[in-house]
């Protein structure tokens, strides 16, 4: 006989669909929780949001297989790069992640997967998946009554939608702030993790835009006064990524990284106590290029930026950039550098080459160098040692190939890596040297700056093997960054530093950077903090904030909990 809309009403078959439908965020949920690493709330929302799915089960439950069917599919999908993070890293899948996730193109996404792709993970993917496809099997129609039917779908609503509901309805609550409380018990769960991520990711990224682009239109900086006017100037930034200061021989690493900056290093002024607050590119330069710090994270939305006040002091502003961008996507990254006069997008094929070397960066230095401008501001954002390491360098700079040198614990493969870092190393030290010899023989007036926008841990602490960062588990890696300057002789006449052997060894975060900037630049203005320049002689040590500024109160000061090194 055909089963019936009336037919017996059975609770196991119910909760076989529930558990198939749980799974997919239960599971993740139940691993964080019983681990210790989360409390109890992203479980508590699996239980409730895992209800949701019940409701077409209800509705049609002659279609109860293919509907379950695809929504498992899709539950799968979103929940499989939660689990793999978690599998990776041991953590909670974050909003930093997916703001990374969606900065990523699809080279990044595919380096990614070539340097943490291990032969474990199939076996772990295929189990994980096995599992929901047996509950699937198992589960049949929800067959009930009528009554039943709709008292059990009017239940299971009012479940799933109570936080916006009882804030509406019953506390009188704004629309809004009930939307969001629904929200908030909604993102914990698949696939909403990645609906809700992606809204708040294009939210930010129009608000970042809209305000970035009408920052030009604020008011000016007040009071702001140049007291190199009277000279033809030529300012240069260089943003490095990725490199770690303590894989560079110029700050004592054993092997040979930087040979041609050490010939240089007479010439520099070497900081050697610099720290990056976060180890991410955009939110740390969201930070470096504005106002903006740990404490204030948003102030980049509501002051001028660096460029507006140079451009503000006079100066023709030029972006050079060998960061992988496409002039026609706008991304937080490229909204900085079209603040610029004019930029210089090298890497924005349409295939995103990522074996795409720093050196293409020399050519167009040197034909903006030339160019016949009183005073000129560039950047020149690199690459870096940005992971895939082996990218990041030509076949020649391959020097470091060997077992000696690297770390008696890693195995074959991490040694590879290892090694492959400290090339990539070797290379960007060609860069950055041939950047200062192109610049030094053009006999041009100024000086050039750089540091690299966070650090990266390669296999540096035995006890934890680890490549990459990661901000919910910090290591001194991953913040401890190089930054220099070289000055003309003239620029130096003009404008000394007092005390270049102490300023040197000054404790200090680039969040900052904007105040030594313009001090070295000979910019003053009403709100110059002298204290936050590290090369003003009213330097004071000011606590150096790491972690995220969404959530304050975890926020560390390595100068009171500094890292064992």
């Amino acid at each position: 006989m055909s089963e019936q809309y009336n037919s017996k009403f059975s609770w196991g078959n119910f909760w076989r669909h529930y558990l198939f439908f749980f799974y997919f965020s239960g599971l993740y949920q139940g691993i964080l929780y019983f681990s210790g690493s989360t409390g109890g709330v992203g479980l508590r929302q699996s239980i409730y949001m895992s209800f949701l799915w019940l409701i077409p089960i209800l509705l049609f439950p002659k279609f109860s297989k293919i509907i379950s069917g695809v929504v498992g599919f899709v539950l799968w999908c979103s929940s499989l790069m939660t689990m793999g993070y978690l599998m990776l890293y041991g953590q909670d899948f974050s909003q930093s992640v997916l703001f990374i996730m969606f900065e990523s193109n699809f080279t990044e996404s595919k380096e990614f997967l070539e340097s943490y792709f291990s032969w474990w993970m199939i076996p772990a993917f295929i189990a994980y998946s096995l599992v929901p496809y047996l509950i699937w099997r198992t589960c049949k129609p929800l067959y009930t009554t009528k009554k039943i039917r709709m008292a059990s779908i009017s239940f299971l609503t009012l479940v799933i939608i109570w936080p916006a509901f009882g804030s509406f309805v019953v506390s009188s609550e704004s629309v809004e702030s009930s939307l969001s409380k629904q929200r908030d018990r909604m993102e914990a769960v698949a696939p909403w993790h990645l609906v809700f991520g992606y809204q708040r990711y294009k939210k930010t990224l129009y608000d970042i835009e809209q305000n970035l682009l009408i920052n030009e239109q604020l008011d000016p900086i007040k009071g702001l006064y140049d007291r190199n006017t009277d000279t033809d100037n030529t300012l240069i930034l260089v943003i490095g990524e990725s490199t770690n200061r303590q894989r560079m021989s110029l700050y004592g690493y054993g092997r040979d990284t930087t040979p041609l900056l050490n010939k240089l290093k007479n010439e520099l002024l070497i900081f050697d106590n610099v720290y990056s607050p976060r180890p991410y590119t955009i939110e740390t330069l969201q930070q470096v290029l504005t106002f903006a710090d740990q404490k204030n994270p948003n102030v980049y939305l509501t002051k001028p930026t660096l460029i507006n006040m140079m451009k503000q002091a006079g100066y023709k502003t030029y972006w050079i950039t060998n960061q992988q961008t496409q002039t026609e996507r706008n991304t937080m990254l490229t909204t900085f550098s079209k603040q610029a006069d004019e930029q210089v997008y090298l890497n924005n094929n349409r295939l995103q080459n990522s074996a795409q070397y720093d050196g293409v960066v020399l050519e167009p230095f040197k034909k903006v160098l030339n160019l016949d401008v009183k005073k000129k501001f560039i950047v020149v954002h690199l690459l870096g040692t940005h992971r895939k390491y082996s990218y990041r360098y030509p076949e020649s700079y391959a020097v470091y190939n060997s077992r000696q040198g690297t770390p008696d614990k890693l195995n074959d493969k991490q040694a590879k890596e290892f090694n492959e870092y400290d090339n990539s190393v070797l290379y960007h030290d060609y860069v950055l040297a041939n950047l200062i010899k192109v610049f030094k023989e053009s006999g041009q007036n100024g000086f050039l700056t750089y540091f690299s926008d966070h650090g990266e841990e390669v296999y540096d602490i035995a006890k934890h093997l680890f490549a990459g960062r990661n901000e919910a588990a910090p290591s001194s890696h991953m913040y401890t960054i190089p930054f220099f300057i070289w000055q003309s002789h003239s620029w130096m006449e003009k404008n000394p530093i007092n005390d270049p052997k102490e300023v040197v060894h000054r404790a200090y975060s680039t969040s900052d950077f904007i105040y030594t900037w313009s001090d070295l630049s000979g910019i003053q203005f009403k709100d110059f903090d002298p204290s936050r320049s590290i090369v003003n002689p009213g330097f004071i040590n000011h606590p150096i904030w790491i972690g995220d500024p969404g959530n304050p109160k975890k926020l560390r000061d390595l100068q009171v909990d500094p890292f064992e090194i």
